[in-house]
Parts: structure tokens; C-alpha cells; sequence
């Protein structure tokens, strides 16, 4: 690292040394400083449209040619810091050739390296975003949805490490002893420790989540708390859109910490009724019913057949009604398909159980009268003659 600081520091009073010779053939004095300074302005702006035109642009084509995408993207990004780092580099040497005070170049000096600093935290800043994309291979047995929360994890974390690093940096470079200024922060590090312990277990909470991956961005998902689509998963809380449209922020501790149904890794979807038969059907009909009940399931290309139960039995006596129970899972887990074949299969079992010419029962209650008057008629018309004479 010394000899490089050595040859730069030797190569910038080489440049520093033929600029004041240029200046003085040009005719030297406070003008032809100021020249100077604008020609060194100019040239060094001339430079940076072709850094950015010809060199960064011919390795850009070159990237896309040979199908390096990151590397074109990494190139885009580093496009503006570059182009104001040659343009701080000229006006360093245009401070240079000028005839100003101490004080006012110190001040200068100090800008301009505080600026050039800024502008490598920029690019790496920039650059962040394009590496991230490499990190598909990386993160893709986390799945897709889940895999591209946690890129924005990670690419988040880093730009913010990088920008921690930098404004540390850059104020050591003013003289601001940062160190100290961190060391007097560890006597409330304790206090601030304390009041940050929730959200230091909503971060575990959601390195948890995608450790574990337990849902990912677009699953449908149950907890005591709520259910719904997720639409983010974040460091410290899940955002989740219930069917009522709401949007529902939960910290990724409290889900860490409750039993999470995710629906949406369902392999099937499963299909439970009851069929209630009337009491004078007889057990022949409803030996049909159940039989053609199972023909028609076994025989359905959108009821599964395999790996899952599928059952057609007569349950139970009900208190108006001989009930079939049916119990089976389609092939499909998609909400709005599986309603089409629950609607198309109902009115196939309705069909079933009219052609086998038996009904479906309905609520209903029998009244038996002991007694009857002998002569209800006459014992009514005594009651108006009664009422008339009184």
C-alpha cells in the first residue's frame, strides 16, 4: 500500500508540474490560472462523456454479447459515481493551478476528497442492486416468492452496512472522532438493548421464517391472528391482505411463536358433504344411490384417486333424514376450479338420487292428535248462541 501511495503522489506532482508549465507558456498570472483551470474543467468533462460513451459503453455491449447480464447491470450502476469521480479529479487539478490562500485550499482539498469518498460509497451503493440478482441461484431452493424476499433481505442489509461504513468514514476524514463518539453510546447500549428487545425478536422471527421457509410471497396462510394472501415478508413484521381487502401488519415474532396453516402447499383440495335421504326411501334405493355415487367419483377425471381417501358411506340416522356422507379431494387446489367441480358435482349427485327415485329430505315434524271433539261444528254454534242470549 505504500508504494502505491508513493507512485500516486509522484505521478500527481508530475501532472501538477506540466499543468504550470502549460499555464506558464500560456502566460501565466492570475488570469491565465483561471484559464487553465477552466480549460482543465473542460477537458476533464469532455473525458467524462467518454468514459461514460465509449469505455463503459463498448464493456456494456461486450457484457450483453457474451450474455453477462450482472456485469452490464453492475456496469450501469457504476456509470454516474465514475463520471462524478473524473469530474472531482478535474476540479482537484483545476484547485491546483490556482493562486488561492491556505485556508481556502485546505477547504477545498477537504470537499473535494469528502466528495471523491462519496462518490466509491455511491457506486458501491449503486452496485448492490445488480449483484443481487446473481443471488438467484443461491437463495432458489428457498422458492421463487420466498427468494426474492430474501434477496431484498440481504440487498438491504448490505446497503445499509455500506452506508453505515461510509458516513463513518467520511467523518473521520473531517476529523470527528466517531470511535468516541460510539464508545459513550455503550453506556446506553444496555438501556437501548432493553427497549429494542421486541424488535431484535421480530428480526429472529423472520430469519426464522425464511430459514424454515414457512410461507413466501403470494401463499395463502392461517394463524390464530388472521388469514390471507401474503404481499411481504419483511426483517421485522409479514404484511398479509385478508379476503376483505385489509391490509394486516403482524411482527414475524407473534408468528413465529403461533401454528401457521399454510393453504396454498395443499396437494389437494378436499370436497365434505352430506347427502340427507328421505325416510321412505327404501334400503334398495339407497344401496343404488351409494353405489352409483361411488361409480360416478371413481369415474371423475377432477377427483383424486390416489394417495387420498375417498369415501361414500350411509352415516348416520338423522332426525329427519338418512344421511350419505361423502368425503373425497379433487385433483385441483385452485379456490375458483374447485367451486366449479364442487357446483357440477352437486347437481350430479341431485340427478342420481332422482333417478333412482328417491328424494331428499327436508326438516320436518309429524303432529298426532289423541282426541278429537264429537262435533266440533255444533259445539261452536252453542258458544255464539251462548254469547248472544248473555
Amino acid at each position: 500500500m505504500d508504494e502505491i501511495s508513493t507512485e500516486l503522489d509522484s505521478l500527481n506532482t508530475e501532472v501538477i508540474g506540466q499543468l504550470n508549465n502549460w499555464v506558464d507558456m500560456i502566460g501565466g498570472g492570475d488570469i491565465g490560472r483561471w484559464i487553465g483551470a477552466l480549460v482543465v474543467l473542460i477537458v476533464f468533462f469532455i473525458l467524462k462523456r467518454v468514459l461514460a460513451a465509449a469505455i463503459l459503453g463498448g464493456m456494456r455491449r461486450l457484457a450483453h454479447q457474451n450474455k453477462q447480464s450482472t456485469v452490464a447491470n453492475v456496469l450501469d450502476a457504476f456509470a454516474l459515481p465514475l463520471q462524478a469521480l473524473v469530474m472531482i479529479v478535474g476540479i482537484y487539478f483545476a484547485i491546483e493551478l490556482l493562486d488561492l490562500s491556505l485556508e481556502i485550499e485546505t477547504v477545498l482539498f477537504d470537499a473535494t476528497s469528502l466528495a471523491a469518498g462519496f462518490s466509491v460509497f455511491w457506486a458501491m451503493f449503486r452496485a448492490v442492486e445488480p449483484l443481487g440478482l446473481s443471488f438467484n441461484r443461491l437463495i432458489g431452493r428457498f422458492g421463487a416468492g420466498l427468494g426474492d424476499d430474501l434477496r431484498q433481505f440481504f440487498i438491504r442489509g448490505i446497503k445499509t452496512l455500506i452506508a453505515v461504513i461510509g458516513i463513518v468514514i467520511l467523518l473521520e476524514g473531517w476529523g470527528i472522532d466517531v470511535s468516541a463518539f460510539l464508545g459513550g453510546l455503550g453506556l446506553a447500549g444496555m438501556a437501548v438493548a432493553l427497549a429494542a428487545k421486541d424488535s431484535v425478536a421480530n428480526v429472529f422471527g423472520g430469519l426464522t421464517i425464511f430459514a424454515d421457509n414457512l410461507y413466501k410471497r403470494g401463499d395463502w396462510v392461517e394463524t390464530p391472528h388472521f388469514e390471507g394472501t401474503i404481499e411481504v415478508v419483511g426483517l421485522r413484521a409479514t404484511k398479509v391482505r385478508t379476503f376483505a381487502k385489509a391490509l394486516v401488519t403482524m411482527p414475524n415474532a407473534q408468528i413465529v411463536d403461533s401454528p401457521v396453516i399454510n393453504w396454498s402447499r395443499m396437494t389437494h383440495r378436499r370436497i365434505k358433504m352430506s347427502i340427507g335421504l328421505e325416510y321412505r326411501t327404501t334400503a334398495k334405493q339407497m344401496e343404488a344411490i351409494v353405489d352409483q355415487l361411488r361409480d360416478f367419483l371413481k369415474n371423475d377425471e377432477d377427483v383424486a384417486q390416489t394417495a387420498v381417501a375417498q369415501m361414500v358411506h350411509l352415516s348416520d340416522f338423522g332426525a329427519s333424514s338418512i344421511n350419505i356422507d361423502l368425503y373425497y379431494f379433487t385433483t385441483t387446489t385452485d379456490w375458483v376450479t374447485w367451486r366449479e367441480i364442487r357446483n357440477r358435482h352437486i347437481i350430479a349427485f341431485k340427478r342420481i338420487v332422482e333417478e333412482a327415485g328417491a328424494g331428499f329430505a327436508f326438516p320436518s315434524q309429524s303432529l298426532y292428535v289423541e282426541t278429537m271433539p264429537e262435533n266440533p261444528s255444533n259445539s261452536s254454534d252453542d258458544q255464539r248462541e251462548t254469547r248472544k242470549i248473555g
